[in-house]
């Protein structure tokens, strides 16, 4: 275990001074400006998060603690960008990166933040950081956790650090059977506790579009097939298809996901906030944390990211009523095994495939199934309830 450390103490410094300004290491820097700032105050919970799609699973878990125990302060850490930029303004608590991981870092950060007991949200670890809660005897309540196969740092061949980790971990919390037997098969006693992305879900039901894209879904004469989270791959798959019957409204994972789309898409149109409501073929809409609530306008929708390692957030468009196609890599997310059984989600890489989506939608085909398969959603709720009374377990509340 003494190795990791000093490997660390050496990595980062040195990835520190040779990477360029826009690296993700310099946007970690850039936020260091607690290591001046006086220790948080009271009690307080610290939740870590991967991106955003992990905040947005932990957000009603978080949320249902502060309303439960007001007096309790909250920190969120990301380790990513596209997690961070948008939520950095969060008001229910301090948004920061996760500063690096070495023992100085995660010993700082601990004296300046002060947790009195930290959510992990899937299965961000890093070992100095949990060695700092270890010392300090400061539980960690990992929830939503998906697993496959056993995860590298339970491995039987890296004995020290498997026994530092689950002597660090209060609460091992799992989506399902599944993943607990996973779990039990390396010696560790997995608690059920289900999947809060359902819970964050359901919050999204009643929230309206802006009235701008209200108006946009006005102007149009054809119905929107709405692209959401898209990746290049998705969007090259979907210059092959029949899609001249709709008015493709695009919103990229990343604004540089989608460079150089005028060859497929020559008539392209960026959305300005000047632009005046019109008929349009082809609308990039760039505009962040809007898609959620896009997802009502559409008559049919594509879920990218399912061409490269997985796809993205289903559930915010199932939630809507709607019955939406992916890309063939649909596997490494927990929920899309049941949208898939249960026919509220599409997967294929075949033309034929997605072309018969777009018919049916088209057709008005599948609004029945969309609405079954936001009744199925709405009964999935009830994974934040029982973290909360992990998390209240964990500080004996």
């Amino acid at each position: 275990m003494f190795i990791y450390p000093l490997i660390s103490a050496i990595l980062f410094p040195l990835w520190r001074r040779l990477a360029s300004n826009k690296s993700w290491i310099k946007k970690v820097e850039s936020d260091s400006n607690w290591k001046c700032t006086a220790p948080i105050n009271g009690d307080v919970i610290w939740m870590h998060c991967a991106s955003l799609g992990e905040f947005e699973m932990g957000r009603p878990v978080l949320e249902k603690f502060l309303h439960q125990h007001s007096s309790w302060n909250a920190v969120v850490t990301f380790f990513s960008p596209s997690g961070y930029e948008p939520r950095k303004n969060y008001s229910r608590a301090k948004v920061h990166y996760l500063p690096l991981d070495t023992k100085s870092e995660a010993d700082a950060w601990l004296a300046y933040c002060r947790p009195k007991v930290v959510l992990i949200i899937r299965c961000d670890i890093w070992l100095n950081h949990l060695n700092a809660l270890r010392k300090h005897s400061i539980p960690l309540v990992l929830v939503a956790m998906s697993v496959s196969s056993t995860p590298w740092y339970l491995s039987k061949w890296l004995p020290l650090i498997r026994k530092k980790v689950i002597s660090t971990i209060h609460t091992w919390g799992v989506v399902n059977q599944k993943d607990a037997s996973t779990l039990n098969q390396t010696g560790i006693r997995a608690s059920i506790l289900g999947n809060p992305k359902y819970d964050y879900a359901a919050q999204l039901l009643n929230i309206a579009a802006p009235i701008s894209y209200l108006n946009w879904k006005t102007a149009q004469t054809k119905p929107i097939l709405l692209v959401g989270s898209a990746h290049n791959q998705d969007i090259k798959f979907l210059s092959q298809l029949n899609y001249s019957a709709y008015s493709i409204w695009i919103v990229p994972h990343k604004p540089e996901d989608l460079q150089n789309q005028s060859v497929l898409f020559p008539r392209l149109q960026v959305l300005k906030e000047s632009d005046l409501p019109q008929e349009a073929d082809l609308l990039m809409i760039t505009e962040f944390g809007v898609l959620s609530s896009l997802y009502s306008l559409a008559d049919a929708i594509i879920i990218g990211g399912g061409f490269g390692k997985a796809t993205h957030n289903v559930l915010e468009a199932t939630v809507q009523g709607k019955v939406v196609i992916t890309g063939p890599h649909w596997q490494k997310v927990s929920e899309n095994q049941s949208l898939i059984q249960h026919g509220y989600l599409r997967s294929s890489s075949s033309k034929q495939d997605w072309n018969d989506y777009l018919e049916d939608s088209y057709k008005g085909l599948l609004i029945d199934k969309g609405k079954e398969a936001q009744k199925w959603l709405l009964k999935q709720q009830g994974a934040s309830e029982k973290i909360l009374t992990k998390l209240e377990q964990a500080v004996q509340l």
